[in-house]
């Protein structure tokens, strides 16, 4: 097994293609995912929403624009009729594919970053299940991060199975500063801040807890050298070309 399929066994930094490689192929898609491995990145970064009978997919919206220009709520209709709905995109044709199809073509290829999107806490558990249930088969296991915004959300997969790498997702500093109400704060492996919120003092606060840092979303090479002269884990990028030089 390769170390570079584990989060945990290496330092990095890693390149983390988010949501894909857009440029080459509509994001959170099969295609942008391979367009990603092929120019080099490290991993992928992908977003699941849960269907109303409970499916997994892989998408960042909450909802998704048909060929014929209605819309579809991913949260709202069932995996049968996502499935049988081709949906557009800047003049582009695509489907919404399962988290298990898409997590069985990369397993064993790169690392993973699979950020599950808040849910309603009525329907909680049933996500956290069936997540776990499709990430239990990615190999090395090592190798997935599951990541989000909901300290909730992380705390059902924290007691579901303590042995999963988990990342915590936040846009600002406060989120930071309040981990500790969060009973999930002793089972986190990495904190996933936005990359401006990343400097000296906060990678030594990130080290005090022996916590990981992977930034989001930077794309200029020269926040992406800022970031890794840091002694970040990973950055996500939309770049998944643009960064390789600044990390080899």
């Amino acid at each position: 097994m390769s170390d570079i399929l584990s989060w945990i066994r290496v330092e990095g930094p890693f390149l983390i293609a988010h949501r894909g490689f857009a440029r080459d192929a509509r994001e959170n898609t099969p295609l942008a995912f391979e367009a990603a491995l092929e120019a080099g990145a490290d991993g992928v970064e992908l977003d699941v929403r849960i269907t109303a009978d409970g499916v997994p997919v892989v998408h960042h919206d909450s909802s998704a624009t048909t060929e014929t220009g209605g819309e579809v709520s991913l949260e709202t209709a069932s995996w049968e009729e996502v499935s049988g709905t081709a949906f557009s995109e800047g003049g582009r044709r695509y489907r919404v594919p399962r988290l298990d199809r898409v997590l069985e073509d990369l397993t064993g290829r790169c690392l993973v970053n699979v950020e599950v999107k808040p849910v309603d806490r009525s329907r909680r558990n049933a996500a956290v299940a069936e997540v776990y249930r499709v990430a239990e088969r990615v190999r090395p296991r090592e190798s997935l991060l599951i990541s989000s915004f909901d300290p909730a959300l992380l705390e059902g997969f924290w007691r579901m199975d303590r042995a999963l790498l988990l990342g915590y997702l936040f846009s600002d500093l406060d989120a930071f500063n309040h981990l500790d109400e969060h009973a999930v704060v002793d089972g986190l492996t990495a904190l996933l801040p936005r990359h401006d919120l990343v400097d000296g003092k906060f990678m030594r606060r990130a080290a005090e807890r022996g916590l990981q840092v992977h930034a989001w979303t930077a794309d200029d090479p020269g926040e992406i050298a800022r970031l890794v002269e840091l002694g970040v884990t990973g950055v996500i990028t939309n770049r998944a070309d643009g960064g390789l030089g600044t990390l080899a």
